[in-house]
């Protein structure tokens, strides 16, 4: 059984890192070179702010708890809700890394659909939010300028150390856990609960509470493939447990209204729940 486990272990590193290490270096050359301050210009109350906003955060290698700080600073540059929904719902789980681990793991199909899917829902989700929910006027965030800038070189190593480091652990956590439920989860318990209608929700439910950090959910995703889980029982998996968690609920609701916290995670929910079921009926 233990040997098992350390193959199944190794197998999952060999898949995955070549994509992983690729995803950090471009990751972290946008980190480098892309300026933060863009985002004030983008924000005063342009129409397409929430199409920035959602591009924006797919350009991140955030997890739902790391990008809180971005999008309470959306938010306090914004004069509406829907620029910070766009960032919040896409942020998490549309980022280099996660595309290349989910081509690496699940080809193209599903890449792309992890991509646009999100992103089409995000951006419906945030001009809804702009017409249900208007935002009170408040004060503004006043951003001052640091002291001397540091150099983009130096920013681009601490941002590979970064990705390398925080995200790769994260993920060698993740590899940890596929190993283990592919090596001890009971195929004739998957077989009761895989592709029914019941489970697609179920799943949603289940995983939300859970904190998958982003990369994490890949190599999970894929170990429930391999005992039995359909693939759209493994894409929800993805989008509810790295969309968002229970700290990013209670850290939103730090800045945004109750009401709004309570749709962008019902808007999650079905997100995750319909694309999971979509997958298995037309692929």
């Amino acid at each position: 059984m233990v040997s098992l486990l350390l193959s199944s272990f190794y197998q999952y590193c060999i898949e995955i890192l070549p994509y992983f290490l690729f995803a950090a270096l471009i990751t972290s050359l946008i980190q480098a070179y892309v300026n933060l301050n863009l985002l004030r210009r983008f924000l005063t109350g342009s129409k397409l702010a929430p199409v920035f906003t959602a591009s924006f955060g797919g350009l991140l290698p955030l997890c739902s708890c790391s990008m809180v700080p971005v999008a309470q600073l959306i938010n306090h540059l914004s004069k509406n809700y829907s620029s910070v929904v766009a960032f919040l719902m896409v942020a998490p789980v549309v980022s280099p890394i996660t595309v290349a681990l989910t081509y690496g793991f699940f080809g193209l199909k599903m890449a792309l659909l992890r991509v646009f899917a999100t992103l089409v829902f995000a951006l419906v989700v945030a001009y809804a939010m702009d017409v249900l929910f208007k935002k009170n006027k408040g004060p503004s965030l006043h951003i001052t300028a640091g002291q001397k800038s540091e150099k983009k070189a130096e920013i681009f190593v601490k941002s590979l150390r970064y990705n390398l480091f925080f995200t790769g652990r994260y993920l060698l956590i993740g590899i940890a856990i596929a190993s283990l439920i592919k090596t001890f989860v009971p195929i004739q318990v998957v077989k009761y609960i895989a592709g029914s209608p019941l489970s697609y929700p179920l799943i949603s439910l289940v995983s939300i509470p859970i904190y998958v950090c982003s990369g994490e959910d890949v190599p999970i995703a894929k170990a429930l493939v391999q005992i039995g889980f359909t693939h759209g029982n493994a894409f929800t998996f993805m989008l509810a447990s790295s969309g968002i968690c229970m700290p990013t609920i209670l850290a939103v609701k730090s800045f945004l209204p109750s009401r709004v916290v309570f749709a962008y995670a019902v808007s999650w929910f079905l997100l995750s729940t319909l694309l999971g079921f979509a997958i298995d009926v037309l692929f």
